[in-house]
């Protein structure tokens, strides 16, 4: 069986340079929002285990390739697969339908799977599409090996677990989510040749002045941010790598690609004290010079630890500050103050580059709510910031409140807007207009601060 996996971009084409150009001065000075530029790594974890198991696999990043339609189409022409997966996140839905459409009118054989964060909230909707055949809920590897492998053999995929689908006279069979792969070290390195990977390395170059690209090695989250819908996919139960697995593919990446540096990507790099002195030591013993990044909690910064990353090669947090705010920042549950945020971020920039995110537009929020975060961000003095306007993502606490107080209905979202660039009606008590009006000036003060 031929299994195309399929990652629709942001903006089709050259609709994306046209973007990226328009915002190049935020971009540089850290918003990773406006025009998003990140590798396909779960389409990349499939690709490894589906090849593993024997199955062809090609993997279209219309993103990293700039492809537009006409492109799509003949690659898939092509490659004429049986099987075809289209992973997408709310923002991206409407391009994965029409991604799906053109894959059906161009191989009408072929079955349509969708996976990814908004069908494993929303299987209903996504299936209700004609060029949707089945969708995988939660994690996928075992999902859509075992669906490929009984559609190759024309057995039924009644008992696969994690995968809804739809009957033959049209009704939808929704089934719950795939279990939690609980030893991330059983799935193999992920397929980093799949997609173009020197496209990524060289936008991190342009960024970043190194040749880094992006690592996930671990899932889950147990921490309760109302904003966020992570544990919907990955679940609350924290699980990673072994140290020395993530020692042993940073090596790979760096003999294959010639990469300098790593931006691990995962939601906390550093909730378990032991493995990070494992991982630590293994990197200051393999003395591979590569620099990297880490995502964590302001909470979760710790003296003696950031001493010793930076012995591995550590060169910059990435926090998750998200306001300025006291009110918001109860809102958002994040389990922290100002105060102590102040502190925090200062024992960082202590020792390594400290970037924050932030985010403008929180429910409940007015004017003076956006400016304590802009005055606290300048206080801060970071060397990076990242900001986004709220947007309510399905599977979120927030977005369950918001349902309830009536300011939206259940995915009946204007995707669109959903990019964390654009203001959500009704959200906040600031106009949209005016959102956008004080997006815009932060992020104007935050480029010439980055000059």
């Amino acid at each position: 069986m031929k299994i195309l996996l399929i990652n629709p971009a942001f903006y089709d084409g050259d609709d994306f340079k046209n973007r990226f150009d328009d915002y190049i001065d935020w971009i540089k000075g850290g918003n990773l929002y406006v025009a998003p530029f990140e590798p396909p790594l779960g389409l990349a974890y499939l690709s490894a285990f589906l090849k593993e198991r024997g199955f062809e696999v090609s993997l279209l990043d219309m993103q990293g390739s700039l492809m537009d339609s006409n492109e799509l189409v003949k690659s898939i022409k092509a490659f004429a697969p049986d099987l075809i997966g289209i992973t997408t996140m709310t923002p991206t839905v409407p391009e994965a339908l029409r991604v799906a459409e053109l894959a059906r009118a161009t191989a009408p054989g072929a079955k349509i799977v969708m996976g990814g964060v908004h069908p494993t909230l929303d299987p209903a909707s996504v299936l209700a599409s004609v060029y949707v055949d089945y969708v995988i809920r939660g994690e996928g590897e075992f999902a859509i090996a075992d669906l490929a492998a009984a559609l190759s053999l024309g057995l039924p995929v009644d008992a696969i677990e994690g995968v809804s689908y739809k009957e033959a006279d049209g009704r939808l069979t929704l089934k719950g989510k795939a279990p939690l792969i609980k030893d991330l070290n059983t799935l193999p390195m992920l397929d980093y040749e799949a997609f173009p990977i020197e496209r990524y390395i060289e936008h991190n170059r342009h960024l970043r002045s190194i040749r880094g690209i992006s690592m996930i090695i671990s899932r889950g989250c147990p921490f309760q941010c109302t904003f966020c819908a992570v544990h919907e996919t990955m679940g609350r139960t924290w699980r990673i790598k072994s140290a020395a697995r993530v020692v042993s593919e940073i090596i790979i990446l760096k003999e294959r690609h010639g990469i300098e540096g790593v931006w691990f990507k995962d939601s906390i790099f550093n909730l378990d004290k032991e493995w990070v002195k494992e991982f630590c030591r293994l990197m200051i013993k393999a003395d591979t010079g590569i620099q990297w990044q880490a995502l964590t909690r302001v909470d979760l910064i710790d003296e003696e630890q950031i001493i010793l990353m930076k012995q591995a090669g550590l060169t910059q947090l990435d926090l998750g500050i998200e306001t300025g705010s006291p009110k918001s920042l109860l809102r958002l549950k994040k389990g922290i103050t100002v105060e102590r945020i102040k502190e925090q971020v200062a024992l960082a920039k202590r020792h390594v580059k400290a970037f924050g995110f932030f985010m403008i537009g929180i429910p409940g929020e007015q004017e003076i709510d956006v400016q304590q975060t802009f005055e606290l961000a300048k206080e801060l003095a970071l060397d990076r910031w990242t900001w986004s306007i709220y947007s309510p993502l399905p599977g979120s606490e927030l977005y369950q409140e918001l349902i309830a107080e009536g300011k939206i209905e259940p995915y009946r979202l204007e995707f669109n807007q959903v990019h964390f660039t654009e203001a959500y009606e009704g959200i906040c008590d600031i106009p949209p207009v005016r959102l956008k009006e004080l997006y815009k000036e932060i992020n104007d003060y935050f480029y010439q601060q980055a000059v």
